[in-house]
């Protein structure tokens, strides 16, 4: 499990990525809560990788992650 913490984001607190079954837990600071995503047509490592080039590049980690759901459909919302 890769828990990625050193973002600064106004949207989220942290992503943790489980590589052994593809999901991602993204907590969002609005209402502290986690939501699950599987991950779709990429591997674990390489959504990691995608992460943190988007920090190192000082870029918006909300807006990767909101496009990454709504435009690549790379992350799915798992039901509840």
């Amino acid at each position: 499990m890769i828990n990625i913490t050193n973002i600064d984001s106004s949207a989220i607190t942290n992503i943790v990525v489980n590589e052994n079954d593809s999901i991602v837990g993204i907590t969002y600071k609005s209402s502290g809560k986690e939501y699950n995503y599987t991950l779709n047509g990429i591997s674990a490592q390489d959504f990691v990788n995608n992460v943190q080039n988007v920090i190192e590049n000082n870029q918006s980690v909300g807006r990767f992650v909101n496009k990454a759901i709504r435009e690549d459909q790379t992350l799915q919302i798992m039901a509840v």
